[in-house]
């Protein structure tokens, strides 16, 4: 019996990530109740509708064939989306929504080797005006727009 590895692994990961966040939420979070929900209920069912779909993505891979080989993993972009990502979270409450954004999608662009940094520069300019405009000024997200990494320039 050939297996589709792709389709496995992918499975198997799905089912990985929604027990671990399941779990998190579960030992962490009040679950509530479907007419009362805590703060929990919402992950814990998210993690429980990824954990089954996990398992049908998985329990599939066995009867659609080999698929194609995994290929070559692009690390180079696996790692800037994460470290892009480890940034925003870190840093957005000292350094305020645009200098934040603007790092974080910096470091996002960079995931693909082509980018040159002149347009690395204007995504993250673009993008930054943008969800500057959006967040901080239309949905008025209590996230500062400049932070107090900055007050003695100021």
């Amino acid at each position: 019996m050939l297996i589709n590895k792709k389709d496995g692994a992918a499975g198997l990961f799905f089912v990985a990530v929604g027990l671990l966040y399941g779990g998190i939420a579960w030992s962490t979070l009040p679950f509530g109740s479907a007419l009362r929900m805590g703060p929990g209920y919402f992950p814990i069912v998210l993690s429980g509708i990824l954990v089954v779909l996990g398992a049908v993505i998985f329990g599939r891979s066995f009867f659609s064939g080999p698929g194609m080989p995994f290929g070559i993993v692009p690390w180079r972009g696996l790692l800037m989306i994460l470290l892009a990502t480890v940034i925003f979270a870190a840093f957005i409450d000292d350094l305020g929504m645009i200098p934040g954004l603007f790092v974080t999608t910096l470091v996002a662009t960079l995931a693909r080797p082509q980018t040159t940094i002149g347009r690395a520069l204007g995504a993250s300019i673009g993008i930054t005006a943008f969800c500057t405009l959006v967040f901080s000024f239309a949905v008025r997200l209590p996230i500062p727009v400049v932070g107090p990494v900055f007050d003695g320039l100021r």
